[in-house]
């Protein structure tokens, strides 16, 4: 009876990984625009929406929302030619290289598409 025991434990305990690996979200592919709020006063008000459906006021909401993001996902944004100067990552060299590093720290391919 102790082998049959310990033996449906050794196999049990050997599936667990497997199991855990299969139910491992797989990375995401999304794709992020800049929306203008054109009645939201001034000065201009801006969301980034994720993938059309998801939308967010500020930059630390994103973030949030990119760290629960499995490995591996990658976030692409062609924000265009048009600019009106105040534009949230846009606005700054140094806040866009500051974006570009946390998406690297947590796993998550940040592609910005040039616009010209």
């Amino acid at each position: 009876m102790k082998r049959l025991f310990v033996a449906t434990f050794l196999l049990c305990g050997s599936l667990f990984p497997a199991q855990a690996k299969d139910t491992q979200q797989k990375p995401e592919d999304l794709t992020m625009t800049l929306a203008w709020i054109v009645d939201g006063g001034q000065p201009n008000q801006y969301v980034f929406v994720i993938n059309g459906h998801i939308a967010y006021k500020t930059i630390d909401g994103l973030k949030h929302h990119l760290e629960r993001l499995p490995k591996d996902s990658k976030l692409t944004w062609s924000p265009g030619c048009d600019r009106f100067g105040d534009e949230p990552l846009l606005g700054s060299e140094e806040e866009m290289k500051k974006f570009k590093k946390f998406c690297e720290s947590i796993g998550i391919n940040f592609v910005l598409v040039p616009s010209g």
